[in-house]
């Protein structure tokens, strides 16, 4: 059995770089048609929301219509994205059969094929699905389950799962949704199908969908991952150490981007965000550097590829400051200069401001984020860095 296996499509969210919000959906279609597989399943979050139903009506039930002509089933469990929608498309498209609808688990044999699945039955489903699981049974000797979920968090909202929970269900592959990177978990008993598309910047990486062949009446082979999406984002550390004029980092960054481009085996359109590292030599703004943030800048690449740099950028840089120097002085920068070499007393002051910053009324919406302490000195001594960088100018130009 041929089986293509896809999730998180998102019908209805046009993605940053794209032409509309169904672009995924018919891709994981043609995909399946020019594979010509028995069966497609699809792990939850096929579409955004019920807001989005009505648009995404058309372009779903049109594909689910292409697949049943080719003789083609769909299978699907609700993810927490679409499981009202869903529930109510199995009374107008009997093309495709999802299981487990109102969080029960589910299962239909297909060709010697027993898929088992459950699915969100609202948006939240705190409780481990498996609290309530069952074995498939022995008499289907080929099993492949579905499910979403968030695998391997303690506490979720999004059904959270273990390792231990796939390796004893005596399910020979479990096809997960959920979480948009794609790739195996659980010692490889079950994987993440990731999203077909690439929505947004967050998504780097790869992103499409995976076949599952039968390697045997009792096994499966390792799934096979098919890229699917035009649109790839990735991240660039650019070190600026050294790289003293503007011009110098510009053409580092055009060097850097297309050793990027031309170490990918892949064809369409590349996004890089800039992640600027190292010592920034005092005086050079990386903004200047990058320009309008309202643009984005191509650069020539390998044949397939269009490659742009995006405008907006991480900037992890500190400035180019001798320290040891400026500690040995006696005005108000080496006073600074001498603080930052504390470590305890940038720990405290970073806590202290975190404190406060989370009890005012007008950050209470604010969701506390946990930083270590060596994640925490770092913020601190990069925010005093640029303090002092600004003292340090302020005195050469009164100079």
């Amino acid at each position: 059995m041929r089986i293509l296996a896809a999730s998180d499509i998102h019908l209805g969210r046009r993605p940053r770089h794209g032409n509309s919000g169904h672009d995924s959906w018919d891709l994981v279609v043609n995909k399946a048609l020019e594979l010509a597989v028995d069966v497609l399943v699809l792990a939850g979050d096929v579409i955004e929301h019920e807001r989005a139903w009505l648009s995404v009506y058309a372009p779903l039930v049109n594909g689910l219509r292409r697949l049943g002509e080719a003789n083609i089933r769909v299978i699907a469990v609700a993810g927490n994205h679409d499981w009202e929608v869903f529930s109510r498309l199995t009374a107008e498209a009997e093309q495709i059969k999802i299981l487990g609808l109102g969080g029960t688990w589910e299962s239909c044999d297909v060709e010697g094929v027993r898929f088992v699945g459950w699915s969100f039955a609202r948006s939240h489903h705190e409780q481990n699905p498996f609290t309530t699981f069952s074995a498939v049974g022995d008499d289907c000797p080929l099993s492949l389950g579905l499910l979403h979920t968030d695998f391997g968090a303690s506490a979720s909202r999004y059904a959270p799962t273990t390792a231990q929970d796939y390796d004893a269900s005596g399910v020979g592959l479990w096809v997960l949704g959920h979480i948009h990177a794609g790739g195996p978990v659980a010692d490889g008993s079950a994987f993440y199908c990731g999203s077909p598309y690439a929505l947004d910047s967050g998504e780097g990486g790869p992103h499409g969908a995976w076949l599952i062949e039968d390697a045997s009446p009792l096994t499966w082979k390792e799934p096979c991952f098919i890229p699917l999406s035009p649109v790839r984002y990735e991240e660039v550390a650019l070190t600026v150490t050294d790289l003293d004029e503007i011009e110098e980092i510009r053409s580092a960054l055009r060097k850097s981007a297309r050793a990027v481009a031309d170490g990918l085996d892949w064809e369409g359109e590349l996004y890089l965000t800039i992640r600027f590292v190292g010592s920034l030599a005092v005086g050079l703004s990386l903004s200047e550097v990058m320009g309008s943030p309202e643009e984005e800048v191509s650069f020539p690449a390998k044949d397939g590829i269009t490659c742009y740099v995006q405008r907006s950028f991480s900037d992890q840089t500190t400035p180019a400051i001798d320290l040891a120097q400026l500690e040995s002085g006696s005005g108000a920068d080496s006073q600074l200069a001498r603080l930052l070499s504390d470590e305890q007393l940038l720990l405290s002051l970073y806590r202290r401001f975190e404190e406060e910053s989370y009890n005012a009324s007008a950050y209470s919406t604010l969701i506390q984020s946990q930083v270590d302490d060596e994640e925490a000195i770092d913020r601190a001594r990069r925010a005093g860095l640029r303090l002092l960088e600004a003292m340090v100018e302020q005195k050469r130009g009164g100079a």
